[in-house]
């Protein structure tokens, strides 16, 4: 689990400096391999506009559709929840249903020094001064993966200024394999 948080944290870090000094909205590296692979053609950039449009919209069920049978890895201490796991906690409206749709459930230690609250990546994404998204996709062990990346600038919120989620392209589509 370890090497999965380096990956992503070096990817992120080469993504987020693409994003920060290149000025650049979405970058992408999709081969032909990963298309024909599927027998699908969404683009990493196409699944970038549908995952961010289903979080600003809160649409659970679009967001759940990504997320395999197996399930998905979570937070950076790696935590592996099922996707029946993840769907009682969109029905129950806790855990990660919070996390990403709903700012007002977050379960978050109050301090005393911020006043400012945990924020849904929901909310940093149609709340927050300046947002930027990028996609981005390889292949590393022979999966192909797709890392979608939003830079948040919110000074209300404390948490969340990078935000990406990784993708593994199955015979079905893109699906989950890590949400921070």
């Amino acid at each position: 689990m370890k090497v999965v948080w380096a990956h992503r944290l070096l990817f992120c870090c080469a993504l987020a400096a693409g994003i920060l000094f290149g000025g650049c909205g979405v970058i992408t590296a999709q081969s032909s391999s990963a298309s024909a692979k599927s027998g699908s053609s969404v683009t990493p950039t196409a699944l970038e506009q549908d995952f961010f449009t289903a979080i600003r919209e809160g649409n659970t069920k679009k967001v759940l559709s990504y997320v395999p049978e197996r399930g998905v890895d979570l937070g950076p201490q790696t935590q592996h929840a099922t996707r029946a796991e993840v769907e009682q906690q969109f029905l129950a409206h806790r855990g990660l249903y919070c996390r990403l749709f709903d700012s007002s459930c977050i379960d978050a230690p109050i301090n005393l020094d911020n006043s400012a609250h945990a924020c849904s990546y929901r909310e940093l994404l149609t709340h927050s001064q300046k947002v930027r998204t990028a996609a981005s996709a390889m292949t590393r062990n022979g999966v192909h993966q797709a890392v979608l990346v939003a830079r948040i600038e919110n000074d209300r919120c404390p948490n969340g200024k990078l935000i990406d989620f990784i993708f593994n392209l199955e015979a079905d589509g893109w699906k989950l394999f890590s949400i921070p």
